[in-house]
């Protein structure tokens, strides 16, 4: 049995490549995992505005 886990920084590239990878005749374990990879803090002066997060959305695959 072969395992790999595909990852992509955008949902819909993540969908894309799991659904090229079922076609391949792989296939997904469990559901996907969204992990928060950088958050930034931004200011105006001394006043908070918001935060920017940067996500990385993975999913595991096997093949037999």
């Amino acid at each position: 049995m072969d395992y790999k886990v595909i990852s992509s920084t955008h949902p819909d590239g993540l969908t894309g490549m799991v659904r090229s990878h079922i076609e391949q005749g792989w296939k997904p374990v469990g559901s996907h995992q969204v992990v928060i990879t950088h958050i930034q803090n931004r200011y105006a002066g001394s006043q908070f505005m918001d935060s920017v997060y940067k996500s990385e959305y993975s999913q595991t695959m096997i093949k037999d």
